[in-house]
């Protein structure tokens, strides 16, 4: 080997995994020197046709790792579109569904003032009791009696002259109070027969009432006059006209 050579050592790229020990050293002046401490072998210089060809299956190699990779991640889908997992994704949502809509509270609905209907509910209720009272004293010639009130409209209690039942409803108003009844004192009197009202207290300024005019039905009147006080018998002296002088 020439001296001309030693001093211009050619520098070859070497493989790739055979990177040769190579130390660079730049002296104060001249040229660079590379020094080797083994010398490198089979290694020969390639044209830029090969380098571009090299480089092209290097990017081919990386493409094709990077698919497979891509393709081990990847998840079968095929499961995915069978029916049974579409079934079962079906009763799952179903389910969530559900649960969601029971754990959500639903805003309350408006408050309706029902008042004026059960107060109208109850004024009907109260005639027809009053209506069916009067049959009552119609056909057993006086009131219920106290201490069965409205259930001797609805049960024959073995009065005399008793046609009933003149009523076949429930004895409490819409608030769910009992309708009071008390017997007139005066057998020619009406009884008191009402609702308690909203508050469910009685003798309070919103009872529903039965009226005088609410007691009648078409075989009678409740109304029985008093009898009148019979004339006096005239003894034959007063009745005998006096003489005149």
């Amino acid at each position: 080997m020439s001296e001309r050579q030693e001093a211009k050592p050619r520098f070859v790229r070497p493989r790739e995994g055979a990177l040769p020990d190579v130390t660079f050293t730049r002296p104060p002046e001249g040229p660079v020197k590379v020094r080797r401490s083994r010398p490198v072998t089979g290694v020969r210089w390639r044209s830029a046709e090969e380098r571009r060809e090299a480089k092209r299956k290097i990017a081919a190699i990386r493409r094709e790792a990077e698919a497979q990779k891509i393709q081990a991640l990847r998840l079968d889908m095929s499961f995915f579109r069978s029916p049974r997992f579409l079934l079962g994704l079906l009763l799952f949502m179903l389910a969530l569904g559900g649960l969601l809509v029971g754990t959500v509270r639903k805003p309350p609905p408006p408050k309706v003032d029902r008042t004026p209907y059960l107060q109208g509910k109850a004024r009907g209720s109260v005639q027809a009791a009053a209506q069916a009272m009067t049959f009552y004293r119609v056909h057993t010639g006086g009131w219920p009696p106290q201490r069965l009130g409205l259930f001797a409209l609805a049960k024959d209690y073995h009065v005399p002259g008793w046609k009933g039942p003149y009523i076949n409803w429930a004895w409490k108003d819409p608030w769910d109070s009992p309708y009071v009844y008390r017997m007139p004192d005066s057998p020619f009197e009406p009884p008191e027969l009402f609702s308690c009202g909203p508050d469910r207290l009685p003798d309070t300024n919103d009872d529903i009432r039965a009226m005088p005019e609410d007691f009648v039905c078409p075989e009678g009147t409740w109304r029985r006059e008093p009898p009148s006080d019979p004339p006096s018998s005239a003894t034959p002296a007063e009745t005998e006209p006096k003489a005149t002088p």
